[in-house]
């Protein structure tokens, strides 16, 4: 059984799909998690009396992750709280709304990136300068299986950011390895989340399913399983991976 005793993990966007999946089950494993959300309050404070009434340690932090002193402060604040941070848990990301490509502008080009992006960016520096000066840590970016697709209709502006998410995910594995510090990250296929409810209709997603090797959508916990693995010390020599959990999509 994978183990997480001692460890202190972060993860943005953990108020629903993925990030609350992961954060309640890597808090069943022995974790401290430290839950970020920006709006939706309900569902973050649901996933901590869920951790903490099953035993678990869970801080809930507010704080917008494409804003540099936002995320400084977030840190700050779950540093103050547990005196280290483990892994990382890059979540937080959204299409914001589908759209032809002739019609993407600029501002919209802007929060896809600033979202799903920037915000590793800023986070992964905040988190780092705890990480290298103990040595060691742990980084997990979500991307997504539409980085390879290339999106599944009006979403070039979100696939296009999460293979900058991919690249990323390589490049910092590459520069910190020798530091200590894993880098790897996870790419979903269709998983039954409130971002599919949000951005893909029943229409869409009827066309999809026949189209997955397994025949059906996956699970945030099916998710959750493969970040928790990339905590633990079961995947200490995975380096720059991308792991693609996508029912063979």
């Amino acid at each position: 059984m994978l183990s997480l005793d001692g460890k202190v993990v972060l993860i943005t966007g953990a108020s629903s799909g993925i990030g609350r999946a992961s954060a309640e089950l890597m808090a069943s494993l022995g974790a401290k998690v430290v839950l970020n959300y920006l709006h939706n309050e309900q569902g973050v404070h649901e996933a901590q009396d869920r951790i903490k009434a099953n035993g678990g340690t869970a801080l809930v932090i507010r704080a917008d992750v494409t804003k540099k002193a936002e995320v400084d402060r977030m840190v700050a604040e779950a540093l103050e709280a547990f005196g280290a941070i483990h892994v990382l848990v890059n979540n937080a990301g959204a299409a914001i709304k589908r759209s032809p490509f002739m019609e993407i502008t600029e501002e919209l080009w802007d929060q896809t990136y600033d979202l799903n992006v920037k915000s590793i960016l800023l986070c992964s520096q905040a988190v780092l300068k705890d990480m290298l000066a103990r040595g060691s840590g742990k980084i997990i970016n979500v991307s997504s299986v539409a980085a390879r697709i290339g999106g599944g209709g009006e979403s070039v502006h979100y696939a296009s950011a999460k293979g900058a998410v991919s690249t990323m995910t390589v490049g910092m594995s590459r520069e910190f390895a020798a530091k200590g510090i894993i880098v790897n990250g996870v790419a979903p296929g269709v998983i039954e989340t409130p971002f599919q409810e949000k951005y893909s209709t029943k229409e869409r997603l009827d066309r999809i399913i026949p189209t997955i090797p397994l025949k059906r959508s996956g699970t945030s916990e099916e998710i959750a399983q493969s970040i928790a693995f990339l905590a633990s010390d079961a995947s200490n020599y995975i380096l720059g991976e991308i792991i693609t959990v996508s029912g063979g999509r």
